[in-house]
């Protein structure tokens, strides 16, 4: 959705003209296609598709701006994590002879990426009798996170919390909010208070992983996914995170033998969040290059990569992927 609103008329003398030129402006939203705004997208501007000139991050409710641009066509990029990128043009033309200032308004709409869902912590199946005050700031929390509201959903969640400490579904959610926020001390207090509830729920055990990894505690994690991953044996994620941990591991080990052992093990890991999420996680082949290359087998390896690109065309790490893919094949003969 495009508005010009054209708020100069006629300037006869050139400099003016050449002033006024360098004076347009884009100002834009960002929403998912949902209708919310979205907070901390980073957007890009470039000439023509070119040359990026102007960054910025959307903020008050997903809004962002460029001004000071002359005569030309733009590109107007978004990324966000858990979106599909998007992509604009705006084009400004300066009439022969004539100056103005041109305003051009834009509402940029950003899907969910297909992958967000198999990624997801496992879900709970703990059914609590919960007073109705603190179901009801629970379930609008839950609104709110859906809506990228964060700060509005931790602060339900805490009312829903103080109502009743006990609710367990509350404090696991709120730990993934603080993991999220990169507040991992608060994210570990949320899970043990959880645990303490209900220690048979591998949403627990998933995200007090992935608050290990954050850390580079990996064989903490590692052991927190595979209890994840015995708890919740259909979740992909907990599958493709302890994968992710063995790897890591086999990186700073020097015995032969256990780094065979950790690969071999993230392997059947990786190659079962294939299976459970129907070949939907792309970043699977990207770990699966990683286990293939550190046993040496290269051309494997390339083949995953091969893969990612077809399945991530638009990633902007394209060219050192494709760099590695050529370093891993060789010079051809």
């Amino acid at each position: 959705m495009k508005i010009r609103v054209l708020v100069a008329a006629a300037i006869t003398l050139a400099a003016a003209v050449a002033a006024q030129a360098q004076n347009n402006v884009i100002r834009g939203k960002v929403r998912s296609i949902k209708g919310a705004t979205v907070n901390n997208a980073i957007v890009e501007l470039k000439i023509g598709g070119g040359a990026m000139i102007g960054q910025t991050v959307t903020r008050n409710d997903g809004d962002f701006a460029f001004g000071g641009l002359s005569a030309g066509d733009f590109e107007i990029s978004v990324t966000v994590a858990g979106y599909e990128p998007a992509v604009e043009m705006v084009t400004f033309r300066l009439p022969p002879g004539m100056s103005t200032i041109e305003t051009v308004q834009l509402e940029i709409l950003i899907k969910p990426k297909p992958e967000a869902t198999p990624l997801a912590p496992p879900g709970t199946n703990f059914v609590q009798d919960v007073p109705k005050p603190a179901r009801a700031a629970y379930e609008k929390a839950m609104s709110r996170i859906k809506d990228g509201k964060p700060d509005e959903a931790v602060a339900l969640l805490r009312e829903a919390i103080g109502t009743y400490n006990d609710y367990f579904g509350a404090h696991v959610a709120l730990a993934a909010e603080m993991l999220r926020a990169g507040k991992y001390d608060e994210a570990l207090q949320s899970l043990e208070r959880a645990r303490q509830i209900n220690d048979r729920e591998g949403a627990v055990y998933y995200l007090f992983g992935m608050v290990m990894l954050k850390q580079q505690k990996f064989a903490v994690a590692e052991y927190a996914f595979r209890e994840a991953s015995k708890l919740s044996a259909t979740s992909p994620s907990a599958h493709f995170y302890r994968g992710v941990a063995l790897v890591e591991l086999s990186t700073r080990t020097n015995d032969r033998k256990q780094t065979a052992t950790d690969l071999a093990d993230a392997e059947r890991e990786f190659l079962k969040a294939k299976e459970l999420s129907d070949g939907r996680l792309s970043d699977i082949h990207l770990q699966l290059a990683r286990v293939y290359e550190r046993r040496g087998e290269k051309e494997k390896a390339a083949a995953e990569l091969d893969a990612y690109i077809k399945a991530e065309p638009n990633n902007k790490n394209l060219t050192l992927i494709k760099e590695e893919i050529t370093k891993l094949r060789g010079p051809k003969k």
